[in-house]
């Protein structure tokens, strides 16, 4: 099979991935987030309403959906990334926490967006540091 240069997203953090030559090994990597690209989440065939959230019958069935895998009929999905809104899950859970009188979970939209800012402050004084402009 001869190779080919295409251009894809990551499909766990959405990154544009520049000529990625197909086809590639199952350790293929996002440059961004290190996912691993030869996984069920980045094939075209992926359906999570299918049985075992696959389109294609004849695939053997794969527990992590998101690790690297041997599937022969995986096919790059160019535009994998689905942005999950995940605000109706986390009041759901402060409902359910409300409920029985639990502490929300430490993964609660706050706390992400202060870990972000925070990161983000962190970044922006190494770049200062080392003088390197945004």
């Amino acid at each position: 099979m001869a190779s080919r240069s295409v251009d894809m997203q990551c499909w766990k953090c959405g990154a544009e991935l520049k000529n990625v030559l197909l086809p590639f090994s199952r350790y293929e990597e996002c440059g961004k987030c290190r996912a691993d690209l030869h996984a069920c989440l980045g094939c075209r065939h992926y359906d999570p309403a299918a049985v075992d959230a696959c389109r294609e019958d004849r695939a053997d069935f794969t527990l992590d959906k998101d690790k690297a895998n041997f599937c022969d009929f995986f096919t790059v999905h160019m535009r994998a990334y689905r942005h999950q809104d995940k605000a109706a899950a986390q009041k759901a859970r402060a409902a359910l926490a409300e409920i029985f009188g639990e502490d929300l979970p430490a993964d609660n939209v706050d706390s992400i967006q202060t870990a972000q800012t925070e990161a983000e402050r962190a970044l922006a004084e190494l770049k200062r540091l080392f003088g390197e402009s945004e």
